[in-house]
């Protein structure tokens, strides 16, 4: 309770001070936004025991817009691993053990990348590395790729996103990851390894 009345007694006395109320007003501090916010994908598992909690899917990502731009072999490169966002690389956090495509995924904490290329299509790189920023790579982290399978969408989408697409049932837990932006989406299957 003190801080706010010790700072309101300054304020007052500057305010009233005549040297000082000639002076320009101070400009406020500029904030630094990084250009693309962060977005996140989640999907929710439940196990079916009593009082367990939920198991979850997550990625989360720097979701940069097109604003015009040619997002294939632009924004996109060819030929070369793209941080699969913006900014920061995209973390992918699972609490079980999944099959992403033909690639056995432990629970754990991972780091996904792309690779676009116009002869062979999209690949989802799925790294051991962590806490990077989305433009440090190793390929002696990968722990595996994937090719991902690509429709045409109607209309260009201007905002990068990826969602995490249950299956319905009979299908068990499994689903889709979906990379979209520009005229493409990108998708390949997940489900629980047995």
């Amino acid at each position: 309770m003190r801080r706010p009345v010790a700072l309101a007694l300054v304020a007052a006395a500057v305010a009233s001070s005549p040297v000082l109320a000639q002076q320009a007003p101070a400009q406020p501090p500029a904030l630094r936004v990084a250009p693309s916010a962060r977005a996140t994908a989640v999907m929710t598992l439940t196990t079916g025991v009593r009082g367990a909690a939920p198991l979850t899917i997550k990625v989360d990502y720097g979701q940069p817009f097109a604003r015009g731009r040619k997002v294939e072999g632009e924004l996109i490169p060819n030929d070369t691993i793209w941080r699969t966002g913006a900014n920061a690389a995209t973390a992918f956090t699972t609490d079980v053990d999944l099959m992403v495509g033909t690639v056995a995924v432990p629970k754990g904490s991972y780091t996904l990348y792309t690779r676009w290329s116009p002869k062979s299509g999209m690949q989802l790189v799925i790294s051991k590395q962590t806490g990077q920023w989305g433009t440090e790579y190793s390929q002696a982290q990968d722990l595996g790729r994937v090719a991902m399978t690509r429709r045409e969408l109607a209309e260009a989408q201007d905002a990068f996103t990826i969602a995490l697409v249950p299956n319905m049932p009979p299908m068990g837990p499994s689903g889709t990851l979906r990379m979209a932006w520009g005229r493409s989406e990108f998708a390949v299957p997940f489900s629980l390894k047995q």
